[in-house]
């Protein structure tokens, strides 16, 4: 494994397990954010991730699913528009995540910001829950790239290698995480 990454325990140290970048700043350190979430920053830019346990939504095709929940995302972001696509490529997770690849344009203090939104969706199946990961990159915040916590092109393609880093290496520790 890179020095870059190192394991990562998520949700308590039986709950999830993944391979995140070193360096990463624990917004739960900081703040207090729901026993449902993790949440982290990078120290270099305005880009996060965020990993939810949510009740399984009703959808049940995957990729269907997996479209519902980042429409939620957008929505909750006040998004003025937003688009996805589905990403097919192969994994070595056996838990088969649905991948997407979604932008979103939002209007924050006067000006338009452009996110990019990798996600992936986890269907657990036989515990009725979904496990969310989103990796936020804001590519464009008014004043340019590399501007105002928006990402270079550099930082971004790092950024997309960490989150297939964390896609593929994402594993369940213990099933009792997800309360019936």
């Amino acid at each position: 494994m890179s020095s870059r990454y190192a394991p990562m325990n998520l949700f308590g140290d039986n709950g999830l397990r993944a391979n995140l970048p070193v360096g990463l700043i624990n917004v739960a350190d900081t703040q207090e954010i729901p026993n449902s979430q993790e949440i982290f920053v990078y120290r270099d830019s305005g880009a996060s991730i965020i990993i939810d346990i949510l009740q399984k939504v009703s959808v049940e095709d995957p990729e269907a699913a997996a479209k519902f929940h980042l429409d939620a995302i957008a929505e909750d972001n006040d998004a003025t528009e937003h688009n996805s696509i589905l990403v097919q490529r192969p994994t070595t997770n056996e838990l088969f995540p649905i991948v997407l690849d979604g932008r979103q344009v939002l209007k924050k203090a006067g000006s338009i910001h452009h996110l990019r939104t990798l996600f992936a969706l986890f269907r657990v199946k036989a515990r009725n829950h979904d496990i969310v990961v989103s990796f936020n990159i804001p590519v464009e915040t008014g004043q340019g790239t590399g501007r105002n916590g928006a990402v270079t092109v550099e930082q971004e393609q790092l950024i997309i290698a960490d989150f297939y880093r964390a896609v593929d290496s994402l594993r369940i520790v213990d099933y009792n995480l997800f309360a019936v």
